[in-house]
């Protein structure tokens, strides 16, 4: 059932800015409902948003030949499914290694679910069990974001949480792949809510999958599914927004185009926003205090790791990482000694400093010759807010503003870093608004 639904018009212009993943699926969602008039807009001269994958050879029987600068694994989601049968996406999947942490103090090499602990088997199998109903609460695909006001509640930083739980050992094993997808050095600071969250996706998996991590990936490559269903809209890329005024109608000017709307969903990051559109002072104050830290990936040919690997990286030395360590490492094809790493940046970190330190993580894993594939690919990480504006309900403030001057926001900042997120909350807001 729609909630809040304006008056369908299926002939009135809707503008949507960001050719994500998420305005794809609003653009994809309302055509199914009906509507005719749809424009999507971006600044880049491609669609996908954070999902980018990149062709480094021609495919063969052993290698796809692909390696994905962006979103790495393919999690599940009822729209994914829907859209690959509509777009004729391979049913094979690419499965990727599983997932093992790397101890940089032991060298050591373990399941996540096996690393050093007091526990014994049979408490880690209680937590694993305890920990895992408890993600049943956040795992319904009719919840979409934060709008449950339970994640209103859960702002205190997420070691307080698994210790009040009784779960330290669910979090030594889990939140190194945790701060390695999404926290980078904001590990002992981010809410609850951030955490909880994310790990809610591995509920979506069968018991294997959730024990091995051993996750997808689209055969063809993941950009390659909104590729597709890019074609069938009406897209405008390579245009950098400068000015979004709203009145009677919605106007939306680039330096070589113009367009008016009566409805605009705004899929880009919103301090994008606010930079160019005439914000409302209730916008200004809740977008001005989205926080988001940066994330690279860099790719490389190095000799002598082992094939088929996908190491988190854990730290037990007495000493930190610095922040722009790698944290993840995957062989992108078995046998290619091809390699993503993954690391976290702040304001001083430079592009030698990364390539460095992925030099030292190679030695310490035995490799040796690195070859950088091009200049590393940056970008804009885990949208979020302080834990004192999750407690003050950002959020229930947040979703106020919906329909406000005929706008419409949709994004990380709004359903959490994840393509099934953005998917599902995109079509929530158009099921409840139009």
């Amino acid at each position: 059932m729609r909630i809040n639904r304006l008056t369908y018009e299926p002939s009135i212009r809707i503008g949507i800015v960001g050719a994500g993943c998420t305005g794809l699926t609003a653009a994809e969602e309302l055509h199914d409902l009906g509507y005719k008039n749809i424009t999507i807009i971006d600044a880049k001269n491609r669609v996908g948003g954070k999902t980018y994958s990149i062709r480094y050879a021609d495919a063969s029987l052993q290698a796809r030949g692909i390696y994905e600068g962006g979103t790495v694994w393919l999690l599940p989601s009822p729209l994914y499914k829907k859209y690959r049968k509509r777009y004729g996406i391979s049913p094979s999947l690419h499965v990727m290694p599983r997932v093992q942490v790397f101890d940089l103090g032991t060298g050591k090499v373990s399941s996540p679910f096996l690393v050093e602990s007091k526990y014994s088997l049979l408490g880690r199998l209680w937590q694993l069990r305890k920990f895992f109903q408890e993600l049943d609460k956040y795992t319904l695909y009719s919840d979409p974001g934060y709008i449950n006001p339970t994640y209103r509640g859960m702002n205190e930083s997420s070691p307080q949480w698994f210790n009040k739980q009784g779960l330290d050992f669910i979090r030594d094993a889990l939140m190194p792949i945790a701060n390695a997808a999404q926290f980078g050095y904001l590990k002992q600071e981010a809410s609850t809510a951030y955490v909880i969250r994310l790990l809610a996706l591995l509920n979506r998996c069968n018991f294997l999958k959730k024990l091995f991590l051993n996750m997808p990936q689209l055969q063809e490559g993941n950009q390659e599914l909104w590729n597709r269903l890019a074609a069938t809209h009406h897209l405008c890329l390579g245009q950098t927004i400068e000015r979004v005024s709203r009145g009677q109608t919605i106007l939306v000017k680039t330096a070589s185009n113009q367009w008016e709307f009566e409805r605009l969903i705004w899929t880009a990051p919103v301090d994008d926003f606010l930079g160019v559109a005439d914000a409302s002072r209730a916008e200004a104050d809740i977008f001005s205090r989205v926080r988001t830290i940066k994330r690279a990936v860099i790719t490389c040919k190095v000799e002598g790791l082992p094939a088929n690997i996908f190491y988190v990286i854990r730290n037990t030395l007495n000493q930190s990482l610095p922040t722009s360590y790698p944290l993840a490492i995957y062989e992108v094809d078995p046998g290619s000694k091809i390699y993503n790493f993954y690391p976290f940046m702040d304001e001083t970190t430079t592009v030698e400093e990364l390539e460095s330190n992925v030099a030292d993580c190679v030695k310490k894993l035995g490799g040796t010759q690195v070859t950088p594939m091009g200049q590393p690919l940056i970008w804009k990480w885990f949208s979020h807010f302080s834990a004192e504006d999750l407690k003050d309900g950002i959020y229930q403030r947040l979703e106020m503003l919906q329909g406000n001057q005929n706008t419409y926001f949709a994004n990380e900042m709004t359903a959490g870093v994840s393509v099934p997120y953005g998917m599902e909350y995109a079509a929530y807001l158009v099921e409840r608004f139009f």
